[in-house]
């Protein structure tokens, strides 16, 4: 058995060769079939004809006729191997009846019998299943989902349908066309067909970017262990940290097809380590949101359950979903946890596994999926993990400096819908000095609670009040901070400047 991940001219090119067993791995059966059928009609000088069959419906002819008795698939596949003329016989979810004896040694006879002819058999399913009677007889396509070209065709299509369905033009900005294409990449044409479809019942707008993403919702929960997150969150929620806003700036133009023809690859990821409560998770947020992609937390406690079989095929299953919804950023929190260090001479159990699947799948996936973890105790993760080309940046996030507490202030005052003039900023930075963003989160918070028991507006006296009783993590845990810093000082790079 040869496994090929092609694009369709690819899968084109083996039908027209001397493969007489082709395997074809996709979601998509119609868009397989209708491949095929344009392969057997457009390039032979004769066209040839294509069978199909399925348990419901038996073999079908080219003309729509059934044959008689072929649901049963022993019988289909003795048909076929019976039938003498030159055709395409195509097989729908042939992989359910692969313990059925006669069934393998069928498709054997037609390995034998199609060898050095233009006769093609051709199984199509979602799921890859393979006996090992069969593993050298059968070659293996993973048909790709569309690519952007293809879901632009998809996208002008469904308008034409709609404008003729609905008898009204559909306005089309040429932007949000392109942020609704984008979104829809990891889609099947008909996924997207339908997402396009419901966008289009309103007024294309951003809002419209968000219909198509909510299909990509629909895959992930499917996953059982990733979890799409509705980030509400942006960059500009994010008070300092400078350096990460600006490494992110610079790596946004790879949505640009200029940057892509100048042959700019796409990031890999980022990995935030610092102290509890400076907002690591919130960055991976605001990442998300400043790219305009689907979020997606992938639970490593999910993964070691073993929901699906075990481990190991629990997170390709998680893996393989998150590179379908591409382009889209993976969140793994609290990272070490789940991918840590294994002792020397340690048994080669279920973590040491994922964590070598993991390893190699961040090194060479191929799709945008930008993964950004997050570690509190980094030194547990193994060196392997942290070198480049893994991560493209460790980016440490410190307490905050006091400017960037003056901003962290005027974010969750103007969320609160507080009236900045009233408030002097700088001095509240002065005055919560070590204090971690959610600690002045917090401090706001409890501020507003006592002005509310008070029956008064909010004011900067009961910020105050909040502070004073407030002991920070930074004192209650110093040698542990000092410990996180010591490490990061010249190992990670710093959010802020």
């Amino acid at each position: 058995m040869e496994y090929m991940a092609l694009r369709e001219d690819s899968f084109r090119s083996a039908v027209m060769s001397m493969l007489p067993v082709i395997y074809a791995v996709s979601w998509e059966e119609q868009r397989v079939e209708q491949s095929v059928i344009d392969i057997a009609s457009k390039s032979f000088k004769t066209p040839v004809p294509v069978y199909k069959w399925s348990a419901a419906v038996g073999i079908v002819d080219p003309e729509g006729n059934s044959v008689p008795d072929t649901h049963d698939p022993a019988q289909a596949l003795s048909w076929v191997v019976s039938h003498g003329k030159t055709a395409f016989y195509i097989f729908r979810d042939l992989n359910r009846w692969w313990d059925d004896p006669l069934v393998v040694r069928r498709v054997r006879d037609i390995y034998r019998g199609f060898s050095g002819s233009f006769k093609r058999f051709i199984i199509v399913s979602p799921r890859l299943e393979i006996p090992f009677e069969l593993e050298k007889e059968v070659q293996v396509f993973d048909f790709p989902l569309p690519l952007a070209e293809d879901l632009d065709q998809v996208f002008e299509s469904a308008r034409a349908s709609y404008e003729k369905l609905y008898r009204k033009n559909v306005a089309v900005d040429e932007h949000i066309k392109n942020r609704m294409i984008n979104a829809a990449l990891g889609l099947t044409g008909d996924e997207a067909r339908n997402a396009f479809y419901t966008a289009m019942s309103a007024q294309l707008d951003a809002e419209s970017v968000a219909t198509v993403l909510r299909e990509k919702h629909q895959l992930t929960r499917k996953s059982g262990v990733l979890e799409f997150v509705e980030h509400n969150f942006g960059i500009d929620d994010l008070g300092g940290l400078e350096n990460l806003k600006e490494w992110l700036r610079k790596r946004s133009v790879i949505f640009k097809k200029e940057a892509r023809d100048a042959g700019l690859s796409s990031p890999k990821g980022v990995l935030m380590t610092g102290i509890s409560g400076c907002g690591k998770s919130l960055c991976v947020q605001a990442i998300a949101a400043y790219w305009n992609l689907p979020l997606i937390r992938l639970d490593l406690n999910l993964v070691y359950a073993g929901i699906i079989n075990n481990p190991e095929e629990t997170l390709e299953r998680a893996l393989r979903v998150a590179e379908t919804v591409a382009p889209c950023v993976l969140w793994i929190d609290e990272i070490e946890k789940g991918v840590s260090r294994t002792p020397t001479g340690a048994a080669l159990g279920p973590p040491a596994r994922i964590f070598s699947r993991f390893l190699t799948w961040m090194q060479e996936k191929e799709g945008m999926v930008f993964t950004a973890a997050t570690a509190n105790e980094i030194d547990l993760l193994a060196p392997e993990f942290l070198r480049k080309g893994r991560f493209d940046e460790i980016f440490f996030v410190d307490l905050p400096s006091e400017s960037e507490r003056a901003e962290i202030f005027a974010v969750h005052l103007k969320k609160r819908k507080q009236d900045l003039n009233a408030f002097n900023l700088t001095n509240l930075a002065k005055a919560s000095r070590n204090f971690s963003g959610s600690e002045i989160e917090q401090a706001v918070v409890a501020g507003m609670f006592e002005a509310f028991d008070g029956k008064k507006q909010l004011t900067e006296q009961d910020i105050y009040t909040a502070i004073g009783k407030t002991i920070p993590l930074a004192t209650t845990m110093a040698e542990d901070i000092k410990k996180i810093k010591r490490w990061a000082l010249d190992r990670a790079v710093k959010a802020s400047k």
